[in-house]
């Protein structure tokens, strides 16, 4: 299911995806230094990379960086980037959930949020709550949509990965 709402001050964008494992084994993959190189190398784009990994008292957090191809952004936000759209998006997960903050490389927008791993009678569903809000008069609500809609494209394709990864980890 998604849901994107958009207001005076940030587009939000809530999704919840279901998977064929429990929560704590889900959290485990989508924190998994292989999982997220496989990720990043099938779905993140050109210069894609896991930037650091790290594990701590507050569970385990993770800063990706992902670029957007120029051939698939709007004409207005190629535009404005002409270097393209780069994201460094990082992601904590504790036992409790996980939270994500992601700023986009030379402009003045941010995506942040909060994710929860529900249990489900056959697995679990993650829930998130996303919103972007993007500094920048007039145009902002504009380009707040182009990100929210591009974030729900990119979590939509990360899902269908994740759902791959996980049958291919099954018969390995």
């Amino acid at each position: 299911m998604l849901t994107v709402a958009f207001g005076f001050m940030a587009s939000r964008l809530t999704l919840r995806h279901r998977y064929p494992e429990p929560p704590e084994r889900i959290q485990a993959v989508l924190t998994d230094q292989q999982y997220l190189r496989d990720k990043l190398r099938t779905v993140g784009g050109p210069r894609a990379e896991l930037v650091s990994w790290e594990q701590g008292e507050r569970g385990v957090t993770v800063v990706l960086h992902q670029a957007v191809p120029d051939e698939v952004l709007p004409p207005l936000l190629s535009s404005m980037l002409p270097s393209g759209l780069t994201i460094r998006r990082t992601e904590t997960w504790s036992s409790s959930g996980g939270s994500v903050h992601a700023v986009v490389d030379g402009a003045p927008g941010t995506i942040t949020g909060t994710m929860h791993l529900e249990p489900d009678p056959d697995g679990c569903v993650l829930a998130a709550q996303l919103s972007s809000e993007v500094g920048l008069p007039l145009i902002g609500g504009t380009v707040e949509k182009m990100i929210t809609d591009g974030i729900a494209t990119l979590m939509e394709t990360e899902y269908r990965f994740t759902l791959e990864w996980l049958r291919n980890a099954a018969t390995t």
